[in-house]
């Protein structure tokens, strides 16, 4: 059945893209992540579980 549907499959560059688009929003999203500018945003979130219902500015 695979090789069926397989061998009907007319744009084998679709998966390719799909693959290229993938690698592409995995490295921006993990780079966006570890940047050293978002520290202090992941310090603040980091301690949330851990206040009491009182806003420290």
């Amino acid at each position: 059945m695979y090789t069926e549907i397989l061998s009907r499959f007319d744009k084998p560059w679709l998966p390719i893209l799909a693959l290229f688009i993938f690698g592409i929003c995995f490295t921006a999203y993990t780079y966006w992540t570890f940047k050293k500018s978002n520290k202090p945003v992941y310090d603040s979130v980091s301690m949330m579980p851990l206040e009491d219902g009182v806003k420290h500015e």
